[in-house]
């Protein structure tokens, strides 16, 4: 059992020196990064400000709270208790709209999907009466089809029974004035 204690010790220790190496590395490179940025007027002029205006606002509020500590800790609480009216106040107009939107708008988004629900099956069923309708007239053009073409070949007939001459006149029959 020793030796696994020792293994463990060892693993620990390396562990270690790699997240001090990361740490060294990061460290290092937030460094080079830095030193690169400040090279750049236009960065170092704004980083420049914003310190000292950090530096303004901190050195007032340390005079304020040396001269005056229970004026700025009431000051604080006083901030703290209108940030929180206004953050339940914003709480509460959420919830108002989140039941506003669900019994409102989420009932008529309801109301439209059954509706079209109800389009799209009657336009299913409309579509399915014009094939029907279709079908019936494609059958009874074919059957007119079926009779002109019954009826043509009953007036071929006819003729048939005519006798024409040679001349392209019919010729007399008996019993026909001619």
């Amino acid at each position: 059992m020793t030796q696994t204690a020792t293994y463990n010790n060892k693993s620990t220790t390396t562990e270690n020196a790699k997240n001090g190496k990361l740490l060294k590395g990061v460290v290092m490179g937030a460094v080079v990064g830095g030193a690169i940025a400040m090279l750049d007027s236009n960065t170092r002029n704004k980083v420049t400000s914003t310190t000292k205006n950090m530096k303004d606002s901190t050195l007032d509020m340390y005079s304020q709270v040396r001269n005056n500590p229970s004026g700025v800790k009431n000051d604080l609480q006083e901030r703290m208790n209108s940030a929180s009216s206004v953050l339940k106040e914003a709480i509460n107009d959420a919830q108002n709209l989140y039941e506003k939107v669900n019994t409102n708008i989420l009932g008529q988004v309801n109301q439209v999907k059954e509706d079209s629900s109800d389009i799209l099956s009657t336009a299913k069923e409309v579509t399915t009466d014009l094939k029907d309708i279709g079908g019936k007239v494609k059958e009874a053009g074919e059957e007119v089809m079926d009779d002109s073409d019954e009826q043509s070949s009953s007036s071929d007939n006819k003729d048939a029974s005519i006798p024409k001459n040679t001349a392209g006149t019919t010729s007399k029959v008996p019993g026909q004035l001619g």
